[in-house]
């Protein structure tokens, strides 16, 4: 495993949302959107979003809530538009993201205005970075000053030094295959700062390297329930908790085997977009008012 750093980053206490007003499926931005084109039923994806709120609200969390904006069909998911990382001053830094669908490229604008309102510095990257999708692709592990780069399927590997000298993290990249996996956060849950959950197909085999040298526990979800059921998609709370799509009860088991306290959650009309429970919110730390 990697060295640690005696450092570690601050610890999660809220997450931004933001409610599916304006959700729907109008294009085909990644493999899981095809065929879903309309059929989004936005009273039951409302009552699933309320849902989820009330999960992270019982883990003791403070949901912040970001007003939708029209014409902004995908702005529900949060992890995307900018990523919370620390700064080389030690305070919270956001790092703006550069959308590669035009549609999306409004929400990193409202993105901005909330760390802004909230004192957090912003940063935006040059144009030579190419693409990046925030903690779509950019997963911190809890406990370490550390972070995981999924490059190859929205993000450019040509970010990874740009991030490297924003922030102050060590950032290893993870090659993906891409499809139908084009976001990190599709094929990997960081679970704890020892161990994480991966369907090994997305993954170019240096990627899956990384992953063996950097963490002692390395679980591998069931591959049906990664593809039908977004199983690693799941989102792991501070005390052991994690939430995982209620699609993937297979995986639900195998992470309560192995000493985790699961939660099962219903986020399913948000899978015919391509997304699931970690991409629907943004995590917050103390260093944010």
């Amino acid at each position: 495993m990697l060295p640690r750093s005696s450092e570690s980053a601050p610890a999660v206490n809220g997450v931004l949302l933001c409610p599916p007003t304006h959700f729907e499926v109008l294009d085909t931005k990644n493999e899981f959107m095809r065929g879903q084109h309309g059929r989004v039923d936005r009273e039951l994806a409302a009552r699933q979003w309320q849902q989820l709120a009330a999960h992270y609200a019982d883990a003791g969390l403070r949901v912040h809530e970001l007003p939708a904006l029209p014409g902004a069909e995908d702005m529900v998911f949060t992890a995307n538009p900018s990523a919370l990382l620390p700064g080389p001053d030690g305070e919270a830094l956001a790092v703006l993201s550069r959308m590669r669908h035009p549609s999306r490229q409004e929400e990193v604008a409202a993105h901005a205005a909330f760390w802004e309102q909230r004192g957090v510095t912003t940063h935006a990257l040059p144009t030579e970075a190419g693409h990046f999708e925030g903690h779509g692709d950019l997963l911190c592990v809890p406990g370490r000053r550390f972070a995981l780069l999924g490059v190859g399927g929205r993000t450019e590997a040509r970010a990874l030094p740009h991030l490297r000298a924003a922030a102050s993290l060590q950032i290893e990249a993870l090659p993906l295959l891409g499809r139908p996996f084009y976001h990190l956060d599709t094929a990997l849950t960081v679970l704890d700062e020892d161990s994480v959950l991966l369907h090994a197909p997305a993954f170019h085999p240096e990627a899956l390297a990384t992953l063996e040298r950097c963490f002692a526990r390395c679980l591998h979800a069931d591959p049906d329930e990664s593809l039908a059921g977004f199983a690693c998609n799941s989102h792991a709370l501070p005390g052991g908790v994690v939430l995982v799509p209620s699609q993937a009860p297979r995986t639900a088991e195998q992470l309560e085997v192995a000493g985790y306290t699961v939660r099962a959650v219903d986020v399913s009309e948000f899978h015919r977009s391509g997304g699931s429970v970690f991409c629907m919110k943004l995590e917050l730390s103390s260093a944010v008012g």
